[in-house]
């Protein structure tokens, strides 16, 4: 179930860049039948090996694996070699971190936008909202890094079963696409 969630919800945060994201673990990208004579090849699916999540990244993303696991403390960034880090067109990127929480969803999410303001995020972000994925809640945060800077940084968090998934998508455009 941990995988099915956090691939779920990787999912839910490259979709909102590209368009042949996929709804679950592994399954290839949704093309229409006049698309695909004309489409690149299909998406390469990603598993991290760290953190225990499989996705097909959309056509055209790269990704990488993280060098040592994440140990659960400090703030993390696209920088970072503990983080599972995806690059798309134009200077987009997603990545990911998990680690062992005694936290729920609201608290850790919290602590995550908290660390995230060092970067130098809002303390308070712009949207915030809980949406279920797969029967798994997970809190989906948006702001501009820093405030009115036009880059826009989005964060689905969740938790299952004592471990804490963070998922990041930045765009230096300030769109959602």
């Amino acid at each position: 179930m941990p995988v099915l969630v956090a691939s779920l919800v990787v999912s839910a945060v490259l979709a909102g860049c590209a368009s042949s994201a996929t709804a679950g673990p592994g399954a290839p990208a949704t093309r229409s039948p006049a698309a695909t004579a004309s489409t690149p090849a299909a998406a390469r699916i990603f598993s991290s090996r760290h953190y225990g999540y499989t996705e097909a990244l959309p056509t055209g993303w790269t990704g990488g694996q993280v060098r040592r696991k994440w140990n659960g403390t400090g703030a993390r960034s696209d920088d970072d070699s503990v983080v599972d880090l995806f690059q798309g067109p134009d200077g987009v990127e997603a990545w990911a971190i998990a680690a062992p929480t005694k936290e729920n969803l609201a608290a850790y999410t919290r602590t995550t936008t908290r660390a995230a303001a060092a970067h130098p995020c809002p303390a308070t972000p712009q949207t915030d909202q809980v949406m279920t994925i797969s029967g798994a809640p997970v809190q989906l945060v948006g702001m501009q890094c820093p405030p009115g800077s036009g880059f826009l940084v989005q964060l689905a968090v969740t938790v299952h079963d004592g471990t804490a998934f963070v998922f990041a998508f930045q765009n230096p455009s300030g769109t959602g696409s």
